[in-house]
């Protein structure tokens, strides 16, 4: 099957008033922030079975899972396995981190005994799946990603912070990494009164005399913020601008967030977050600490691994999904999938890619979508004449 989708698009505050507007042709004063391509029933697309007729995307697999996904995904995962977006950055998102598999079966697990609504201003989890995930960049995409090292978080706060904050955050640096940055952390996220005010304060003005891209951050985050403890993360997370091309991808564990750009995000089928500032939502602190894996190793850009068919592939360690890029440059070029190909989502960022097999043909404009079934047969991903640049989201083959 090759069937056109339609989705929905989130217009949450942080979104951008052109990315999605300019790739996907509509017209909208406010901001557009992601469009979703998936199963997730917070905003499920749709997929046009006969012309004029559609219906839910879950529908269609549970009535032929078989054809559609395979049997070996429908009994492990039940569904399809992940969930696809185009993400449009205008102003910064929550600094987050997801859980882990079990963390998320045992924190749902609570809170459903518990009895907290699923929409509830304090619920953590929604689901009792983990959140890996992989964002790559279709314009500069600034994000941070991990904690700096403690040495490199010293270079950053030393300079201005009070000798009491100094005492507070930084009360030892002879043991592991990994305990210097939960005490840092922890102190940092129970700051209050008089001398958190004067800690951002402190820092506003230090970051004023400084030009690195941390410091231009601070200064960012502070007019959209002012008060938020999140306003001081560029100088305890890295921070880095991706281009057009290079990934990010982030396990269980990992504080970060998306501070700027349009990106393509690709994940595991699942809305948890916990967050820890730069945002009004609710914030567990206590339960954020449990997920955090406080590592401070430099993070790793990835760029696509070319694939026999002229494709490429970033490598990840996701057991729910791989991140293909397709860039078809015109006058009759293709790709050729290979019979066996797992069921995947094609979204066309660029130009347009038309797709067949066995006498199907369906061509899919910049900013549209496909679904495309688990396939015994061969397809072609081609473009006449014109440009077509695009992503498939897939299940990891069998």
């Amino acid at each position: 099957m090759i069937l056109k989708m339609k989705n929905i698009i989130q217009d949450y505050a942080w979104g951008s008033k052109e990315y999605l507007q300019k790739l996907t042709k509509i017209e909208s004063d406010g901001p557009l922030a992601e469009l979703w391509m998936g199963v997730h029933p917070r905003a499920e697309s749709l997929v046009e079975k006969e012309a004029g007729k559609w219906c839910s995307l879950s529908e269609l697999i549970k009535s032929q899972p078989d054809q559609t996904i395979g049997d070996r995904l429908m009994r492990r995962f039940g569904n399809l396995p992940f969930l696809f977006k185009l993400l449009a950055a205008g102003e910064p998102l929550s600094i987050q981190a997801h859980p882990s598999k079990s963390q998320a079966e045992e924190g749902f697990r609570r809170e459903e005994e518990a009895g907290i609504p699923l929409d509830a201003f304090k619920r953590n989890y929604k689901d009792d799946n983990h959140k890996p995930e992989i964002v790559c960049a279709l314009t500069p995409y600034w994000a941070m990603k991990g904690f700096r090292t403690p040495s490199d978080i010293r270079k950053n706060f030393l300079p201005w912070l009070p000798d009491e904050a100094v005492r507070l955050l930084f009360p030892d640096d002879q043991g592991e990494d990994k305990e210097q940055l939960r005490t840092f952390f922890q102190a940092l996220m129970n700051l209050e009164g008089p001398l958190k005010v004067t800690i951002l304060e402190k820092a506003v003005r230090w970051s004023e005399a400084e030009e690195t891209a941390a410091c231009q951050w601070v200064l960012k985050l502070n007019k959209k913020y002012p008060g938020d403890l999140g306003i001081l993360s560029p100088l305890y997370l890295n921070t880095l601008c991706l281009q057009p091309g290079e990934a990010l991808y982030l396990p269980a564990g990992e504080l970060h967030a998306y501070l700027q750009g349009f990106g393509v995000e690709l994940m595991a089928n699942s809305d948890n977050v916990l967050r820890g500032g730069l945002t009004p939502k609710y914030m567990d602190v206590p339960e954020l600490m449990k997920i955090l894996t406080f590592h401070c190793d430099p993070p790793q850009i990835l760029s696509s691994r070319s694939l026999p068919d002229g494709s490429g592939i970033y490598d990840t360690r996701s057991e729910e999904f791989q991140l293909i890029n397709i860039n078809l440059t015109g006058d009759v070029s293709a790709i050729h999938l290979e019979a066996g190909y797992p069921v995947s989502i094609l979204v066309v960022t660029e130009g347009s890619i038309t797709v067949k097999q066995d006498g199907s043909v369906l061509t899919i404009k910049e900013g549209e979508s496909c679904f495309l079934s688990k396939s015994g047969k061969s397809r072609n991903l081609s473009t006449v004449s014109e440009k077509g640049m695009g992503y498939i989201a897939r299940a990891v083959p069998e």
